[in-house]
């Protein structure tokens, strides 16, 4: 399930985003599988359907999902490697402010107590 940060200074539609390539990263969703109707996704996070409908229509255009006017939002045979980039662009990002950090004087505890308190947030 795709889980949402109210208090998350990332967009929601991105999160949205986000966790729908989580999922297919983890293997819960698999190309030709569907994605929850906007109405239906919507409503279980509690969120207004425009803002599931814009995370929506960008993973269209990434090519994350096939969509066909009136049809289901289908997983494209192109998420997995879509979303594994994803996570390669991540990690270099993660790996170049962990260096940064170090170089500004953030100790490897203040890093560890940092990662303990994403990874406390997230389950």
């Amino acid at each position: 399930m795709i889980k949402i940060d109210l208090h998350s200074s990332t967009p929601i539609y991105e999160q949205i985003k986000t966790g729908f390539k989580g999922l297919v990263r983890k293997g819960l969703l698999r190309p030709g599988d569907a994605a929850p109707s906007i109405r239906v996704l919507a409503s279980q996070l509690k969120l207004n359907p425009n803002t599931v409908a814009r995370a929506y229509r960008e993973l269209t255009v990434e090519g994350f999902f096939e969509a066909k006017r009136g049809e289901e939002n289908i997983i494209s045979p192109r998420a997995k490697a879509l979303a594994e980039t994803d996570a390669r662009n991540l990690k270099a990002r993660l790996a170049e402010a962990l260096a940064a950090g170090l170089k500004n004087g953030l100790s490897a505890a203040d890093i560890e107590e940092i990662i303990n308190k994403a990874k406390k947030d997230t389950v």
